[in-house]
């Protein structure tokens, strides 16, 4: 089981934030196998990334140029024909125009309807009709164990610890931030042997 100090020296997060989450986790972890040290690296380490440092628990879509929107977005405001001007501080609207209002929410970020709908079977709670659930502790815990666990199968590539495997399923073909997850990942290893 993981205390607060174990997961602020695997996480680097602050320790009102390790406090927040510290039991949600434990639970999540235990509830969904996360228990190996080479899973529970993995998990962290992708974790922190995901959340930087259990600060963020939902997707800033807060651009404040076109450019901007223009270089992460290209399929809506290059080619797409949107016009980005109209989506400039303007995150429920680029939230419905992108994701339907699925955009990414909780400590690894659930996104699109699908994820939401299964994310509440598994749980229990009906987080598309209430989206907002997943910034409370629990559930952005819970859904996180949940979606590495199960949504996205990332036990076997944990136990072996594949960082890149996984934070390609986490994250998908771009690995964004992939040498910072191989750093959290082997720091939190080293913790959880000692």
């Amino acid at each position: 089981m993981i205390d607060t100090q174990t997961l602020i020296d695997c996480t680097g997060a602050a320790r009102a934030d390790a406090e927040r989450y510290t039991l949600h986790l434990a639970d999540g972890m235990n509830r969904f196998g996360i228990h190996s040290v080479n899973a529970m690296a993995v998990f962290l380490g992708q974790l922190a990334i995901e959340s930087d440092a259990l600060q963020k628990v939902e997707e800033n879509l807060n651009y404040t140029t076109p450019a901007r929107l223009r270089e992460i977005f290209p399929s809506l405001f290059v080619k797409g024909g949107y016009r980005a001007e109209e989506y400039v501080r303007n995150p429920r609207g680029l939230s419905m125009l992108r994701y339907k209002g699925f955009h990414g929410r909780g400590l690894i970020q659930l996104t699109w309807e699908d994820a939401y709908v299964a994310a509440g079977h598994a749980l229990g709670v009906d987080f598309r009709r209430h989206p907002e659930l997943l910034l409370q502790p629990q559930y952005a815990a819970h859904s996180a164990c949940w979606f590495f666990a199960v949504f996205k199968d990332c036990m076997p590539a944990a136990e072996r610890g594949d960082v890149y495997d996984v934070t390609g399923r986490v994250n998908g073909p771009a690995r964004l931030k992939l040498a910072e997850r191989k750093t959290i990942t082997a720091r939190a290893y080293k913790v959880l042997s000692q």
